[in-house]
C-alpha cells in the first residue's frame, strides 16, 4: 500500500482521525496496531517474520545492555537479522549465479522459483543493527519497552523507504509521546504537498513514460534521446525517492512526530564526497558509521583507506538489489570516492554555498554520478551495454523539445529547491496563520493534489518499493 495509492488515503484518513481522538495514553499502542495492519496489508504471512524479528532483536537488546555477554548477544543479532536479510534479499542471486557451476557438476536441475522480498527489510534491517551496535558501544540508554521498540522498528511512514532511523532519532520521541502543534501539523502538510509534487507529478507524470520507453529497447534511439533518457532517469528516481521521503516525514508530522531529512538537493553537488553527503543521508551516514569506520576508515594509511572506500561502496551498491548491475554500480562510485580523496584530499564542508565558480565542478560531477545510473536502471550488463552505446553513437536525430524542456524545467526546480530549502521557515511565518495565508496554502495545496490525482496512473509504482 503506496501513499500515494488511494487505498492509503482511506487508511490514514480512518486511522488519523481516530488517533486524533484517542486519549494521549492510548495514542502509540493504537500507532503500533495501525503500523502491523499497515505491513499486514501487503502479505499477512510476512507480518508473523516481522513480529519474531521484533521479538527476538528485543530480547537480545535487553542482553546487549545488561547481560553478562553482550558481545555474543551483539554477534546473534547481527548474525540473525543478517541472515534473513541475506536469504530472504541474495539466496535466489546467489544460486542462479552458482547453477551454471553446479550444472556442470550435478547436470541439469529445476529452475529456481524467486523469493518475494518481504517489504522494507533492507531499511528496516538497518534500524535494528544501528540500534544493537549502538547499545554496545554505550551510545544508547536503557533498552525501550518491547512496545515503543516494535514501533520504533515498524513506524509504517518510514517502514517502505526509510529514512533509516538511529535510537537517537526516535525513541526519545515515543518516551516523551507525540508533540502536534499547529506549526508541526503544517510543515506536515507542506512536506506532504512537497512529495506529491516530486513523485506524483514529475517523477511518475513528466519523467517515467519517456524513461521506461527508452530504457525498454536500449541501442536503438538516438544518441541525443539516449542522453534525454539518462537525463530523465536522473531526475526521476531522485524525485521518485526524495518525494516519498517528503511524504513519510510528512505524514510522521502529521502524528507528531520527527523523521530526519534524506536529501539535500544532491546534483548540486561539487565532488562525490558531497554528493554520498546530500544523497539518501540516513543510509550514507549508516554506511560510514557501521562499516567504513569499522573497517578502519581513514586511520590505517591511504591504500587501505582507498580499499575501505571500495569495500563500503560494493557493499552499498548490494544492498540496494541482489545483482551484478548493483555491484559494478556500487563499485563505480567506490571508485570515484577512491579518485576524489586521492586527487582532491577531503570534501568540502557539506553547507559550503555555491557560487557560480562551481558550476564546472557541478557538472563534472553531475556527469560522474549519473552515468553509472545506467547499470542501476537496466535489468544486466547486456542492456547497460548497449544503452552506453547508444549514448555515445554516431546516430545525432532531432531532439524531443518536450522532454529537452521537461529536463530543463527540473534543473530549475532542483536549484530552486536549494534556494528555498533554508528559506522555507520564513515563508511559512510570513503567510501567518490568519486567513490570507490559510487561502494561500489552501490553493497551492490544492492545486497540487488536483494535478497529481489528474496525472496519478501514468507513471510506475515507487522504485524503491520492497527494498
Amino acid at each position: 500500500m503506496l501513499f500515494n495509492s488511494f487505498q492509503f488515503l482511506i487508511f490514514f484518513a480512518v486511522f488519523g482521525l481516530a488517533y486524533r481522538l484517542a486519549p494521549r495514553s492510548a495514542r502509540i499502542p493504537w500507532l503500533l496496531a495501525a503500523s502491523l495492519l499497515f505491513y499486514a496489508l501487503w502479505i499477512p504471512a510476512y507480518l508473523l517474520l516481522l513480529v519474531v524479528e521484533i521479538g527476538v532483536n528485543w530480547l537480545l537488546l535487553r542482553a546487549i545492555a545488561r547481560g553478562p555477554r553482550p558481545k555474543l548477544a551483539l554477534a546473534a543479532s547481527v548474525t540473525f537479522t543478517l541472515s534473513l536479510l541475506a536469504y530472504f534479499k541474495y539466496a535466489a542471486f546467489f544460486l542462479a549465479s552458482v547453477s551454471p557451476l553446479m550444472d556442470r557438476i550435478l547436470g541439469s536441475h529445476p529452475a529456481l522459483s524467486e523469493i518475494l522480498l518481504p517489504l522494507g527489510i533492507s531499511f528496516y534491517s538497518f534500524n535494528i543493527l544501528a540500534l544493537a551496535i549502538d547499545t554496545a558501544r554505550g551510545r544508547e540508554g536503557e533498552p525501550p519497552s518491547l512496545g515503543h521498540y516494535a514501533l520504533f522498528i515498524s513506524f509504517f511512514p518510514h517502514l517502505i523507504a526509510g529514512p533509516i532511523l538511529r535510537g537517537r532519532d526516535f525513541l526519545p520521541q515515543l518516551a516523551r509521546g507525540e508533540h502536534m502543534s499547529p506549526e508541526r501539523t503544517r510543515r506536515g502538510w507542506w512536506l506532504i504537498a512537497s512529495g506529491i509534487g516530486k513523485k506524483m507529478i514529475l517523477g511518475d507524470f513528466i519523467l517515467a513514460p519517456f524513461v521506461s520507453d527508452i530504457f525498454a529497447t536500449p541501442g536503438v534511439a538516438s544518441a541525443p534521446v539516449h542522453w534525454l533518457a539518462l537525463y530523465s532517469f536522473a531526475f526521476q528516481i531522485y524525485f521518485d525517492f526524495a518525494g516519498y521521503t517528503d511524504m513519510a516525514r510528512g505524514l510522521a508530522c502529521l502524528l507528531g512526530y520527527e523523521l530526519p531529512a534524506n536529501f539535500l538537493e544532491p546534483y548540486l553537488s561539487r565532488n562525490p564526497a558531497e554528493f554520498w553527503r546530500r544523497w539518501h543521508v540516513t543510509l550514507s551516514t549508516w554506511l560510514r558509521d557501521y562499516l567504513y569506520v569499522p573497517l578502519g576508515g581513514n586511520r590505517r594509511g591511504r591504500l587501505r583507506t582507498y580499499l575501505n572506500l571500495l569495500a563500503t561502496m560494493l557493499l552499498g551498491g548490494l544492498w540496494h538489489g541482489a545483482g551484478w548491475n548493483f555491484l559494478a554500480w556500487g563499485g563505480i562510485h567506490g571508485l570515484l570516492l577512491v579518485l576524489h580523496r586521492a586527487f582532491a584530499g577531503r570534501a568540502a564542508a557539506q553547507d559550503a554555498p555555491i557560487a557560480w565558480r562551481d558550476a564546472p565542478k557541478i557538472l563534472l560531477c553531475f556527469h560522474a554520478v549519473i552515468l553509472p545510473w545506467v547499470f542501476f536502471r537496466t535489468a544486466n550488463f547486456a542492456d547497460a551495454t548497449a544503452f552506453f552505446a547508444g549514448l555515445f553513437s554516431n546516430s545525432w536525430g532531432d531532439w524531443p523539445a518536450l522532454q529537452a524542456l521537461a529536463i530543463g524545467a527540473c534543473v530549475g526546480l532542483h536549484l530552486l529547491e536549494r534556494f528555498a530549502r533554508p528559506r522555507l521557515p520564513r515563508l511559512r511565518t510570513a503567510l501567518g496563520d490568519g486567513p490570507v495565508g490559510g487561502l494561500v496554502e489552501g490553493l497551492a495545496f490544492g492545486t497540487l493534489l488536483a494535478l497529481a490525482i489528474a496525472a496519478s496512473g501514468t507513471g510506475a509504482e515507487f522504485i524503491y518499493f520492497q527494498f
